[in-house]
């Protein structure tokens, strides 16, 4: 059974808009906290190298201290700008489908925004030695964190911006 975006937009009017303001809330309270932390980027070397002994994948302990750590002022600047951008986008294109105006373009700045956003996501939750696992060793952590909740619904978004973008290419060819 295939859908058309408005067939959709009909069957859950709220759920995806509704979703996308709440991400969109939680990446633009990221970025002004951010925007209004004294020396943000003076302290984010420091505060890298501390977070270094609670990452628990290794390859990826490997890979922040030999590129991350060195580039703590541009990371910092572009998680900035991404966290930015990201809430934006979303906070958009969630007015832009209350609103019925789902096009093909914007589901494109959606997907891009939920790529971005994804991989941010899973980054901070490798950073914070959050696992989607059993960890004895950890009783008192919770089960799922919120990063890795955020990086499932933004591969999620991923893909349902993809498909709107190409059925909206797919009803213009026909």
């Amino acid at each position: 059974m295939e859908y058309n975006t408005m067939e959709y937009k009909t069957r859950h009017p709220l759920v995806i808009p509704v979703l996308l303001l709440i991400i969109a809330y939680e990446w633009l309270i990221a970025s002004v906290d951010k925007l209004l932390t004294k020396n943000y980027l003076e302290n984010m070397h420091k505060q890298m190298v501390q977070s270094v002994s609670g990452i628990q994948f290794h390859p990826y302990a490997s890979l922040f201290k030999s590129v991350g750590i060195p580039q703590s002022q541009l990371i910092g600047t572009l998680v900035l700008i991404g966290e930015l951008v990201v809430g934006l986008t979303f906070a958009i294109v969630a007015i832009q489908i209350f609103r019925g105006k789902m096009s093909s373009a914007l589901a494109k700045c959606g997907f891009a925004a939920a790529i971005i956003a994804a991989f941010m996501s899973i980054n901070y939750a490798l950073l914070g030695g959050d696992t989607l696992f059993v960890d004895p060793s950890n009783a008192f952590q919770e089960s799922i964190s919120v990063d890795w909740i955020l990086f499932l619904f933004e591969v999620t978004f991923a893909f349902f911006f993809y498909s709107v973008s190409k059925r909206s290419v797919a009803s213009k060819v026909e």
